[in-house]
């Protein structure tokens, strides 16, 4: 069943942009790193949950009260509500367990927001900046920038810039960088990434290997998980995985800046092995 979950997610994300099911990646990337739950469930709660606001959305007469209408229910109604007492958690990366705790981190939260958004044909789109992931409403040149994590506060471009703790002199390329649209890909690929940092903070190397293959799924060319991979490999003992993946980082990039620390962990991983036979 496992087997079949990976697939399932690599399909939708190596399909055209338009064409990735945002939420039901996220929910694939769930199941297959926690346990088998019903998928058709939780999009079945989404589709109800856009449902319930759409009669609101719809008499909005404004933007804001769009927005506003969206906050009332997720924020007020329903209670959704950032995870500050418990941030590194990794159920707050799991979109099927913050729909059950109403619980998440910025991103999941954001997550959310767009899906309800992409129901009712909003024109909500994702922010990736630096820490703090956001929600945008209407069009790039103008856009309204919306925390989720916040009970859904409205930012001023200002307020992104301290968020991040950005300089005046930097905030130009800021804004060109970190305040456009974020791919679906590149959200999941964030996720998983935020689950990589916390596995590896607890030593969970297991949970952390299935998450660094997910991640090669959603970016095969980001040649680091496969470095990351191999040093995964080499904490669970497996080191004959272990240096054909560090190997194989070498071969695709012989003059990165940590080539000669990958070398030495290859070089180490051999004696190991000499030792052992």
């Amino acid at each position: 069943m496992t087997d079949l979950i990976r697939e399932t997610f690599a399909d939708i994300v190596r399909k055209d942009e338009s064409n990735i099911d945002l939420g039901y990646a996220a929910l694939l990337m769930a199941e297959h790193l926690t346990q088998p739950f019903d998928t058709g469930e939780y999009l079945n709660r989404l589709d109800r949950m856009a449902a319930a606001v759409r009669n609101a959305v719809q008499a909005a007469g404004s933007d804001q009260e769009v927005i506003q209408a969206l906050n009332s229910y997720l924020f007020g109604q329903i209670r959704f509500l950032g995870n500050s007492d418990d941030y590194y958690d990794p159920r707050n990366s799991f979109l099927n367990r913050v729909l059950d705790l109403r619980r998440g981190i910025p991103i999941t939260l954001s997550l959310i927001y767009l899906e309800l958004g992409r129901r009712l044909s909003l024109p909500l789109w994702g922010i990736g900046m630096p820490g703090h992931f956001i929600v945008a409403y209407g069009a790039e040149s103008s856009p309204i920038y919306i925390d989720a994590f916040n009970q859904g506060r409205i930012l001023t471009e200002a307020d992104c810039f301290d968020l991040c703790n950005v300089s005046v002199t930097h905030q130009s390329t800021f804004k060109e960088q970190f305040l456009r649209p974020i791919s679906k890909r590149a959200i999941l690929y964030r996720m998983l990434l935020n689950l990589k940092y916390i596995y590896f903070n607890q030593l969970n190397w297991e949970a952390a290997l299935k998450t660094v293959d997910m991640m090669r799924l959603v970016r095969p060319d980001y040649h680091d998980e496969l470095r990351d991979r191999g040093l995964i490999l080499s904490q669970l003992g497996r080191r004959q995985e272990a240096i054909a993946a560090l190997q194989r980082y070498l071969f695709l990039l012989p003059d990165g800046k940590d080539a000669a620390t990958i070398r030495e962990r290859i070089a180490a991983l051999e004696a190991e092995l000499l030792r052992l036979n």
